[in-house]
């Protein structure tokens, strides 16, 4: 047996030479094959030692595990802000895994899952035959998340997951209504949906802070309302009642004057009875249905007035820009819509035609200015 400053090397019956060291726990480790030479196993517990130096090193018997066999227990045990995974988070996930990510890298072991096996994916759910770029991005996202702690799990010795850019989704230009559009969208959908729209246009609440909305939440003599809820539907239909997707969506937003007197009269005459009754409830006093919602109500009404593309959750962007146009920072446009980033709270604001000319306008005053 010779003796080295780090392993050892000893030479077996058959003729071929074993290579051992200890670990950082003082645990005896063995190289997970024989080889023919002394100098290739000092080679490997040469690479074996620098690996450990700089915290690369993982154990060969590690790792063997299906990335589909993980990511199920990723899944179960994943905590954000020290909170499990919602319901609706849940059921995305396993979606984006059943659909897109483990059809082509569910069998393939940890260990054997390199950057030419992610590459090779991500050009494939990428490309023209693939999802669409957003969600290509979303599903890089949730590989490359698994991925993270499986590497901080000491599973694998880095993360594969290192295409840059990637994970970006590319901007999509969402179309802006003008005031005049968003009255005569009110006035198709009728008196009992006025003020549904009418918060989230001018509140920025999202289609399921809505329906989680109860009386006792409004403040009608400060103009506050208190967003602490969200309904999410599940598959099969299961209605699910929470706290809103992140910590920043539970907040304290005003609501701008000039729809209150519409709001008192909502609350007066469509709301469920009781002072903690749904503010928004269905013709018939049932829980509210965006699937109902957007086939009765909504697309009919965006139709009538000739528009076309724009959804419900549309009006957060014209509530952000709105209020970006009365000088909102990002931060107040990041507490008004409930987002903890703010590229979130960027992404709904608006560089419409008007507000361009506007600029263009203020530009040649200042300049005509001067003389």
């Amino acid at each position: 047996m010779s003796r080295r400053t780090f392993g050892t090397i000893r030479r077996l019956p058959s003729g071929r030479w074993r290579a051992r060291f200890t670990d950082q726990n003082g645990r005896q480790k063995a190289a997970p094959q024989t080889f023919t030479t002394k100098a290739e196993a000092g080679r490997w517990l040469s690479r074996t030692q620098s690996e450990m130096e700089r915290g690369q090193f993982v154990d060969p018997k590690v790792g063997k595990e299906l990335l589909s066999d993980y990511a199920t227990l990723w899944l179960s045990t994943r905590l954000v802000r020290g909170r499990p995974l919602s319901p609706r988070t849940l059921e995305l996930y396993r979606w984006q895994l059943r659909k897109h990510i483990l059809p082509t890298l569910g069998k393939t072991q940890l260990r054997h899952l390199g950057t030419t096996e992610v590459r090779g994916w991500f050009a494939r759910i990428n490309g023209p035959e693939g999802p669409g770029q957003p969600t290509a991005a979303k599903c890089y996202r949730l590989l490359r998340a698994i991925m993270q702690t499986a590497t901080e799990d000491g599973r694998v010795a880095k993360n594969p997951c290192s295409i840059r850019s990637a994970g970006r989704e590319e901007p999509v230009e969402r179309p802006m209504i003008t005031l005049e559009q968003l009255n005569a969208i009110t006035a198709a959908a009728g008196e009992r949906w006025r003020s549904l729209i009418e918060m989230a246009a001018w509140c920025g609440l999202r289609f399921g802070e809505l329906a989680a909305l109860r009386k006792s939440r409004i403040d009608l003599d400060t103009e506050i309302v208190m967003v602490a809820e969200s309904v999410s539907v599940l598959a099969g239909g299961v209605r699910h009642v929470g706290p809103p997707k992140s910590d920043a969506g539970r907040r304290a937003v005003a609501i701008p004057p000039h729809i209150v007197p519409a709001l008192r009269h909502h609350l007066e005459r469509f709301s469920e009875a009781g002072p903690d009754g749904l503010v928004f409830v269905g013709p018939k006093g049932g829980a509210l249905s965006s699937a109902n919602f957007g086939a009765d109500v909504w697309r009919p009404a965006v139709t009538s007035v000739g528009l076309r593309g724009f959804t419900f959750h549309g009006l957060r962007g014209v509530s952000a820009t709105l209020a970006a146009r009365q000088g909102a920072t990002t931060k107040e446009l990041m507490r008004r819509l409930g987002h903890a980033t703010p590229d979130m709270a960027m992404r709904y604001q608006r560089a419409d035609a008007e507000r361009d000319r506007a600029l263009a306008r203020a530009m040649s005053d200042g300049l005509s200015g001067r003389s």
